[in-house]
């Protein structure tokens, strides 16, 4: 004979499995739109703000992963190193935390290594004292190359 309350129950239960892949590709669909709108936020480049001090662009990263052509505006004290407490922060474990300043006095920038571990470098020279850095410079910290530009 026919039985009411096992058709009801299978109905139920094919409702419920219907509902249940719904949801998870529902889930899918959205975890792919937020993962691709992140991917393509994080390919256009960020606007760096322009410096009446200058900036330093680096010129070459090592195996770094810092991207080649990255600006970072100058203040008129600007640290430089690992620690994200630095004006020019760096993910280089060749860098101390804090590695070198750059400050500038009577119009001129005045380079200087911060008893750094592995030094400081200017065209290729280390730097022992406070040094002066010219536009087109290149200031080399742990495996990374910037160049000074106005």
């Amino acid at each position: 004979m026919f039985d009411i309350a096992n058709l009801s129950l299978g109905i139920i239960i094919l409702l419920l499995r219907v509902t249940v892949v719904f949801l998870l590709y529902f889930f899918l669909w959205q975890v792919l739109r937020a993962v691709s709108r992140e991917l393509r936020a994080g390919s256009a480049p960020a606007a760096v703000q322009a410096s009446p001090y200058g900036q330093l662009v680096v010129a070459s990263s090592g195996q770094t992963g810092v991207p080649v052509g990255k600006s970072f505006p100058l203040a008129p004290v600007t640290t430089i190193g690992r620690g994200t407490d630095n004006d020019v922060a760096l993910n280089d474990t060749f860098l101390s935390s804090l590695h070198a300043r750059l400050e500038l006095q009577g119009g001129e920038w005045l380079l200087e290594d911060v008893n750094s571990t592995n030094g400081t470098f200017l065209n290729g020279f280390e730097v022992r004292d406070t040094t002066t850095v010219n536009t087109g410079d290149i200031i080399r910290i742990g495996r990374i190359e910037l160049k000074m530009v106005n």
